[in-house]
């Protein structure tokens, strides 16, 4: 449970003061085999707990979000390979969405607040998707545009248009290649905007170009994430837009 939702539920008379104070109490740490869980993360940070699977088994992935479960509403498996997997071990149970890069196990939140996602190209849709699934579970709206690069500045002002006419509070901009459309973007806009360069592009440095571009972007509303870097972007952009 997120602190927005601890709270909800002590204002509308749902958790009793001792079902309150054992959510703010010091005994959050659990065992699960050899692993330790800080079950009470989300409700200091307020964002869901999130489980790093790139290299875990299913086992060790289905054990760890058994064991979360049990005192949240919902986990985020983050790059795990067994994304199908889970979804057919946990959807008799649980709502499951799913995808590629990340996966959300459990009841979504009630939305609050809206962030616009662009993304330059199709090429960037594992990772755009990523930040959509990502801003559900931590409990913000996206507003997604895919394939609005900057070969067609015209489709990128629509997208742009639309998402200050629905008042977001940030903007996420996923570019692969030379990464451009992330300062283009914030130059139109008086937002924060969070860019992610993407590992897409070609031939010399082609994975690091889109970083290394938006790092150095004279816009000084941009501020970037790592290459592929989703989900920490989504986070970011989400408690922007809750505690706007």
């Amino acid at each position: 449970m997120t602190f927005d939702e601890l709270f909800d539920q002590i204002q509308q008379g749902n958790l009793s003061k001792e079902e309150a104070r054992r959510h703010f109490s010091l005994d959050w740490m659990e065992t699960a085999s050899r692993y330790i869980l800080d079950i009470n993360r989300g409700m200091r940070t307020n964002i869901p707990e999130i489980i790093y699977g790139e290299y875990k088994t299913l086992e060790q992935t289905i054990e760890l979000t058994e064991k979360i479960l049990e005192e949240h509403p919902r986990v985020v498996v983050s790059r795990s390979p067994f994304y199908k997997e889970l979804d057919l071990h946990f959807k008799e149970r649980f709502p499951v969405l799913w995808s590629v890069n990340a996966t959300v196990i459990g009841e979504m939140p009630e939305a609050k607040g809206t962030v616009l996602v662009i993304s330059a190209g199709s090429a960037d849709h594992p990772v755009t998707y990523e930040c959509e699934v990502i801003l559900k579970a931590v409990g913000v709206r996206p507003v997604v545009f895919e394939d609005r690069g900057i070969a067609h500045p015209t489709r990128v002002l629509e997208a742009v248009k639309t998402g200050m006419e629905q008042d977001v509070s940030a903007v996420i901009v996923v570019a692969g290649m030379e990464g451009a459309l992330a300062p283009f973007v914030a130059s139109l806009v008086p937002l924060p905007v969070i860019g992610v360069p993407t590992s897409v592009g070609y031939g010399f440095r082609a994975k690091e170009a889109a970083l290394t571009s938006m790092l150095a972007s004279c816009s000084p509303n941009l501020t970037v994430v790592n290459i592929d870097g989703g989900l920490r972007a989504a986070v970011v952009a989400a408690l922007i837009a809750k505690n706007r």
